[in-house]
């Protein structure tokens, strides 16, 4: 029984020198995730770097007002080799030192989920882990998600009391969209901020009923909104409602909808309004940032509920990782053969862009994305010939790698092979939990 829990354990790495800090983190996992993460606290900047690489965890916790650690070194090397770099961020920080605002324009290129300051890690960053825990398949490694066919749809409810945590489900829903290139990286910070205000706006002034006078005059007081959303959440009705955040993702086109239980406002006068003051204002704003993110947004009638239309790009390439930039770039035409079925496996393929169909004596029996980011990893690695045939079902980009090249990049990155050797592990883990669900239904039938 031991054994299996430690199995299922997942490495958190902390880059955090402040003891007290350091011990909320331990805290919140032994109170509430002992069985399913791990701490792993290496000291020095360095020791932070290697563990990112050589263990390629799911998460990582930051402490951006770090005076001992520096954060610019470490935002650099991830943004220097983001593909294997992929994980989730929660950042932490000191509300008497820093400024949210500034921390997240900083790292606005990196995947930062959530801010939690100091104060708040005892009930903020448990929560955190709790939504992301409860969601890994979206926002952790992109080989381990269901491929997007046709469509997919989803939903998030939302309590008014998660005001503070609201950027981590925008995060979520943009890091899945630029994981399936479904939008580039570029694009990942305002689809998440877009997403973030119109949340904000459905608890403040629909749940809550504050209006824009009565934040104006709270700000200007000196106070923080969370304050004002607690005190109208001391009300056991307001308290109770809830904001729904659904998602449509299409082929081409991305919709999200986001529905609170207010009475609705004059979307039309609120936006006239807008536009005619200030845009130094510390409120009102929500809309305006929110068009930025999308390409259409539209409100229903009573104004309680918004859709946010994005669309998706059809050709999204990923960058190639700095070990492989100088290899052979290919551009796949539709209905290119990449690979054959009985064909030496020489040579293993980085998925830069495009889809490509797998067949096994000529019927198709699977799909391969970027978010599989090798190809005929098996037989390159085992010496095998290929086993099935691989062709292109839409234009792409790809990277060939011939094996003497590949031992000479491991050789300079030897992170690559264990980054390759987990990727192996986890479609080798969804095959059998494949085999296991059909032999199951067999049974049952």
């Amino acid at each position: 029984m031991d054994e299996a829990i430690i199995l299922l354990m997942e490495t958190i790495v902390v880059s955090c020198s402040n003891q007290a800090v350091i011990k909320k983190i331990r805290e919140v996992i032994e109170r509430d995730f002992k069985a399913k993460f791990s701490l792993r606290i290496p000291p020095k900047e360095e020791a932070i770097l290697e563990m990112l690489d050589f263990e390629t965890p799911e998460l990582l916790i930051v402490n951006f007002s770090d005076s001992e650690l520096d954060g610019t070194k470490l935002r650099d090397a991830i943004l220097q080799d983001s593909w294997l770099h992929n994980f989730g961020i929660i950042g932490l920080y000191d509300i008497e030192t820093d400024r949210e605002e500034g921390i997240i324009d900083r790292n606005r290129d990196i995947n930062l989920l959530s801010l939690v300051d100091f104060g708040r890690i005892n009930s903020h960053l448990g929560k955190s882990l709790e939504i992301l825990d409860n969601n890994r398949q979206m926002i952790f490694q992109g080989f381990l998600a269901d491929k997007l066919v046709n469509r997919m749809l989803g939903k998030f409810e939302i309590d008014n009391r998660d005001y503070l945590l609201i950027s981590i489900y925008g995060g979520i829903l943009a890091n899945f969209l630029v994981r399936h290139g479904k939008i580039p990286s570029r694009d990942r910070f305002t689809v998440q901020m877009a997403l973030s205000e119109l949340l904000l706006n459905a608890i403040e002034h629909g749940n809550c009923s504050i209006s824009y006078q009565e934040k104006a005059n709270w700000l200007a007081s000196g106070e923080g909104i969370n304050e004002l959303i607690e005190e109208r959440c001391r009300n056991p009705e307001i308290a109770a409602k809830k904001v729904l955040l659904s998602w449509e993702i299409g082929e081409r086109t991305c919709d999200f909808k986001i529905s609170d239980e207010g009475e609705g406002f004059d979307v039309s006068a609120y936006r006239s309004r807008i536009k005619s003051e200030s845009h130094e204002r510390l409120h009102g704003r929500g809309i305006l940032m929110a068009q930025l993110g999308g390409n259409k947004l539209t409100y229903n009638e009573k104004g309680n509920q918004v859709t946010l239309k994005v669309n998706l790009r059809k050709v999204i390439e990923n960058p190639a990782p700095i070990g492989f930039s100088d290899q052979e770039l290919i551009k796949v035409k539709k209905g290119d053969t990449l690979m054959r079925a009985g064909e030496y496996g020489d040579c293993i393929y980085y998925v830069s862009s495009g889809e490509y169909t797998v067949y096994y004596l000529d019927k198709p029996v699977g799909l391969i994305t970027p978010a599989d980011i090798f190809m005929g990893e098996m037989s390159f690695l085992l010496g095998n010939t290929r086993s099935a045939t691989v062709v292109a079902k839409t234009a792409g980009q790809v990277i060939k790698i011939p094996r003497k090249n590949f031992v000479d990049v491991i050789k300079e990155y030897p992170q690559y092979s264990i980054f390759l050797l987990k990727i192996l592990a986890q479609k080798l883990v969804r095959s059998n939990e494949s085999i296991s669900t059909g032999l199951s239904m067999r049974n049952y039938r």
